[in-house]
């Protein structure tokens, strides 16, 4: 099914928020201040934040952690006006939205949402408070020293706010780019708890070449797409695709240059390489931060879909009965999305090869066996 253009209404409520992103702050504070007695009471609970390059497998761990009745999440239908979401949740329910039905969503993947399936949408309050968020010639990551307290303090309150509009006593964010930011927010949220997903270069290279194409085609015929993309804060493909700088400059310009060339293989293969190897060197020298973060490889959630769930469950502390019931609900879909589309990159696995496969070792991942990314096809 081809991607529609976005609404009028959409694009315009995208555009206000965006254009007026100060104000937009205001009167969250506001909110924010009219909430005050019932946000005493609201605990920031053991945040669960899922953070991996695109098309590693994050939307499906997002969905199967949401099902779980303890969180809560930023939707589809929280945008634009995610800025406000005790509001929000009171207007929607004086509003005449009609029942949503669940319609395949723009990747193409076979994932089905509604306006309350859980999205990732908080990267437009990054790129509010920290400047020069997804500009290619600047650093990404972001650590103890970058330090912003008047965002610590929005973030804090922002997730008060959901919990209390939901009556949910955890929150559960998705963020691509947050991979760059997993020391930052273990030190505003000690507690957190991180899901890295990661994906055999080879397929993962394949499914954001294919989904470049797909949304570059389709803002083709419908601008408003790349524009809508940019502004809730999503850089992977499409014509506004950039590259990440993880704090190498000249890797990052390489990525960029290759994109802009149109090679497309050598540019996300660059950033693989780049975004996991930074992971991997964080994760060597920070102890603490490695006990918060669960790596799943895709490859193994696909092959093994019980006890990759079982071991998510552990990870972010669900009771039994909740993780029980998260296997049972979840493991028959994860154990056939190995059955979705693959995709043909022999000509390329020389490229992928020669740029990824120091990185990619350091992961367990190999290229001499068909067998070592079998089980990673185009699933989300």
């Amino acid at each position: 099914m081809p991607i529609a253009a976005p609404s009028r209404s959409a694009r315009f409520g995208s555009w206000l928020t965006h254009r007026h992103a100060s104000l937009c702050e205001r009167l969250a504070n506001r909110e924010t201040a009219q909430l005050q007695a019932a946000l005493r009471n609201i605990r920031i609970d053991r945040p669960v934040f899922v953070a991996g390059l695109a098309r590693s497998g994050s939307t499906i761990l997002l969905e199967a952690l949401a099902s779980c009745e303890r969180f809560a999440s930023a939707r589809y239908g929280d945008y634009p006006p995610i800025w406000f979401p005790h509001w929000w949740s009171q207007l929607r329910q004086h509003l005449p939205i009609p029942a949503s039905t669940p319609s395949e969503r723009a990747h193409g993947d076979g994932i089905r949402v509604t306006l309350d399936s859980p999205e990732a949408f908080d990267e437009v309050f990054w790129m509010h408070f920290f400047p020069q968020r997804h500009d290619p010639a600047v650093s990404q990551c972001l650590d103890t020293d970058a330090k912003n307290p008047r965002f610590d303090a929005f973030y804090r309150n922002h997730i008060r706010k959901v919990l209390l509009s939901r009556n949910r006593p955890r929150y559960l964010c998705k963020g691509n780019y947050n991979l760059a930011r997993l020391p930052y927010l273990q030190d505003v949220f000690g507690d957190a708890k991180f899901v890295v997903p990661i994906r055999h270069p080879l397929t993962h290279i394949a499914s954001l070449q294919q989904q470049h194409q797909r949304f570059a085609d389709a803002a083709g015929r419908h601008p408003s797409i790349a524009a809508q993309m940019a502004r809730s804060g999503h850089f992977e493909f499409g014509p506004q695709r950039r590259a990440e700088n993880l704090g190498d400059d000249e890797a990052s310009l390489r990525i960029q240059e290759a994109f802009s060339a149109g090679r497309d293989v050598e540019g996300y293969a660059r950033q693989w390489a780049q975004s996991y190897g930074w992971l991997a060197d964080c994760l060597s020298h920070d102890t603490t931060l490695a006990a918060s973060t669960l790596l799943l490889r895709h490859e193994e959630v696909c092959r093994s879909p019980k006890e990759s769930l079982r071991a998510l469950a552990n990870h972010v502390e669900l009771t039994d009965d909740e993780a029980a019931t998260l296997v049972e609900r979840w493991s028959p879909r994860l154990g056939t999305s190995n059955t979705a589309r693959q995709h043909d990159m022999t000509e390329q696995l020389e490229t992928i090869q020669r740029l990824c496969g120091p990185v990619a070792r350091r992961f367990g991942y190999a290229f001499g066996s068909s067998s070592d990314y079998a089980a990673a096809s185009d699933s989300p």
